[in-house]
């Protein structure tokens, strides 16, 4: 199982926004590409890809909302239908309790739970990766069979957090020479796990 976890520090957790203002939600045109690239490829969705996106800002933190690609159905492929999603997810979620789940649709909870705390469970579970740029290069990098990837969006991670990751055993990879944008490490990651699994 391929897994994968955004944190949107910015980003709504309330419903309130326009489709045609994602950036201005806290950067949430980010958070829709991050997503596509993640369960997406050549029309056809990865069925063994989840993506977990932890959303940190106004006016209700945290929520996170988790996209399953083993049993998603109508989820569309560009910025604008993956916001109307989140945003009629956030809509489903306006009165959860601390810890509470709820399935919104095929694919797709909601949970009022936050950031940290799905680190430490999917330490027990999974091998944690954080995406670094000191981490060690993919290609000679050693996966296990269940991974689960920690990603930050635009602001990165929290010291705070890099700490916690440190205390969780999480292993740093770096994906190239160069910085990339978040919704880009996805791609370079499925990309090397299909070769090691399928071949070039």
């Amino acid at each position: 199982m391929r897994e994968f976890i955004l944190l949107a520090l910015k980003s709504r957790t309330t419903p309130d926004f326009a489709l045609e203002q994602l950036p201005e939600a806290g950067r949430m045109d980010l958070v829709c590409r991050t997503i596509a690239n993640t369960l997406y490829v050549s029309n056809q969705m990865r069925r063994d890809t989840v993506i977990y996106v932890s959303l940190n800002g106004p006016r209700d933190p945290p929520k996170m909302i988790s996209f399953y690609g083993e049993t998603m159905k109508g989820l569309g492929m560009d910025e604008r239908a993956i916001g109307d999603m989140i945003r009629n997810t956030l809509k489903k979620g306006i009165k959860l309790q601390l810890g509470e789940e709820r399935e919104t649709s095929e694919g797709v909870k909601i949970s009022k739970k936050a950031f940290e705390t799905l680190l430490k469970e999917k330490s027990q579970t999974s091998q944690l990766i954080y995406l670094h740029k000191k981490g060690e290069d993919i290609r000679t990098f050693e996966f296990k069979e269940n991974m689960t990837f920690v990603l930050g969006d635009y602001i990165g991670l929290p010291g705070k957090t890099e700490s916690l990751l440190d205390r969780l055993g999480a292993q740093k990879i770096k994906l190239g020479p160069t910085m990339l944008f978040a919704s880009h490490c996805p791609i370079i990651v499925h990309n090397e796990l299909d070769r090691r699994t399928y071949g070039s």
